[in-house]
């Protein structure tokens, strides 16, 4: 190669630079992605489903009522110069949810990304608990997840990511977590041996363990500000969990930069759960 050709593709590479550099361009890490974010219409499901769509995703998310706050997420993901649509379904309902995969199958033919994230239960003690609510609270927890996660693999031939968000209420036995608890256990069992057996096809499984988070349905708790003092002083962070610290990790374990973690569950709650 000539010197003065050579100089001349240098000074070409650092024009492209240069022009980078000022207007903050980078590589979206999840560049023409298609990403399923389960009950995304508000708090931690919104937060990934917002994240996710700033890194280049095509997200579809689902809900189980709030059209309207939904339509709000999609508005707020094409303001970021993204896209996505919206499917309507009660995850803990397994015939509704064949019929959002059909949905996904038709529109897109694949999916790269999971978050399954909706989840339902209602406080209670586990002594007042009636077998309906037992199956209620599992299937809307565990179970959606288990038939989520199966339906997303059919759709991954080249592999994908697959995160579970839950709490560590099935590790410790929380309040009026009398059910609850052992669907958040179940949770993360499954999630652990999904893990095992999907990595193999490329598919890599994890899971968050997010505290207590400041979403509006918390703040809508009675006595919820003095919630929030006694976790202040108790955290080590001093503060409350926000959603977007829960879709920060998230998006970084749907990233290639975490392919080697597999079948973890990962506390994000500002070092509380370690102080006890």
């Amino acid at each position: 190669m000539k010197k003065t050709t050579f100089l001349f593709l240098k000074k070409q590479v650092c024009l492209v630079q240069r022009i980078k550099n000022k207007y903050n361009y980078r590589v979206k890490k999840h560049k023409d992605k298609i990403a399923l974010v389960t009950g995304a219409s508000r708090g931690i499901g919104k937060a990934i489903a917002l994240k996710l769509a700033s890194e280049g995703a095509e997200v579809i998310l689902n809900y189980r009522r709030s059209k309207t706050e939904c339509e709000e997420v999609l508005q707020e993901i094409a303001d970021l110069g993204g896209s996505g649509i919206s499917i309507r379904a009660d995850v803990g309902n397994e015939d509704k949810t064949d019929a959002m995969f059909e949905v996904i199958q038709q529109e897109y033919g694949r999916l790269d990304i999971l978050i399954a994230n909706a989840s339902f239960g209602i406080p209670g003690n586990i002594l007042d608990a009636t077998n309906k609510y037992w199956d209620v609270t599992f299937n809307a927890t565990s179970r959606s997840i288990f038939h989520c996660a199966l339906r997303s693999a059919d759709l991954m031939p080249n592999g994908g990511n697959i995160v579970a968000v839950t709490s560590y209420g099935g590790q410790r036995v929380l309040k009026g977590y009398g059910v609850v608890g052992p669907a958040k256990a179940a949770v993360e069992g499954l999630t652990r041996s999904m893990a095992v057996e999907l990595a193999p096809k490329n598919i890599v499984v994890n899971g968050v363990m997010p505290g207590i988070t400041d979403t509006k349905s918390f703040r809508a708790i009675e006595d919820s500000d003095s919630i929030v003092q006694s976790v202040e002083k108790m955290t080590p962070a001093g503060r409350l969990v926000t959603p977007e610290d829960v879709s920060n990790v998230v998006n970084f374990l749907c990233t290639p930069d975490a392919s080697m973690i597999i079948g973890q569950f990962i506390i994000i709650d500002g070092g509380a759960f370690i102080i006890g």
